[in-house]
């Protein structure tokens, strides 16, 4: 089997592994670290009105000029585009069929696991940014749905949420999806929201 066939039908879990391995062992502070974080900014990048190419957005991945990796090789490139395009038609597909599942990290804490949306947000919020979302018209609309991503995904949020208690924290964390589709559809009205409930996947 080529390399381009095994592309096509690569599991989930060996997509987020490789794509994992790639933003840690290329990336920089400037960069996004992790497969949860890429998950939030091409959600982003679904939400937005407008749609850019992937030469707009593919650089942002790193950070600056000086943050894109200096590849091994060609093939180590040729592989990471490919994979980071899967993940991104299949975030789309979701998006565009109101199948809303964002990839969250999943922490274990004193024998329990908690789900932290936080490198999630942190995505969002720099796709957001590079798309534009929340600036000029209908701002009262943006910051209500924005909300829960700004407040998980910035440092200003993290302060706020330090003033929280857990109900309230608890109550933020769970508007994060619904808020997303309230935003995917203002933006793309053809979008029609799930019946079930959305549930999140969760990488250990």
């Amino acid at each position: 089997m080529s390399e381009e066939q095994d592309a096509d039908v690569i599991s989930e879990e060996a997509l987020y592994e490789k794509l994992d391995h790639y933003l840690l062992t290329f990336g920089t502070d400037r960069s996004l670290l992790c497969v949860s974080e890429l998950d939030g900014f091409l959600t982003a990048l679904g939400c937005s009105a407008q749609e850019l190419q992937p030469d707009q957005w593919l650089n942002a991945i790193w950070g600056a000029d000086e943050d894109q990796p200096a590849w091994e090789s060609s093939e180590q490139e040729d592989e990471f585009l490919s994979l980071v395009l899967i993940m991104y038609m299949e975030t789309m597909n979701s998006l565009i069929f109101g199948d809303f599942y964002p990839v969250y990290l999943e922490q274990e804490v004193d024998g329990e696991y908690k789900i932290l949306v936080e490198e999630w947000c942190v995505g969002f919020v720099r796709g957001a940014k590079l798309t534009s979302i929340g600036l000029g018209d209908n701002r009262e609309f943006f910051d209500e749905v924005l909300a829960p991503v700004r407040l998980f995904g910035t440092e200003a949020g993290w302060k706020k949420l330090e003033g929280m208690v857990e109900e309230e924290v608890n109550f933020w964390r769970d508007t994060i999806e619904p808020s997303i589709m309230r935003l995917v559809q203002f933006n793309h009205p053809e979008v029609s929201a799930s019946e079930g409930k959305l549930e999140p996947r969760v990488l250990h």
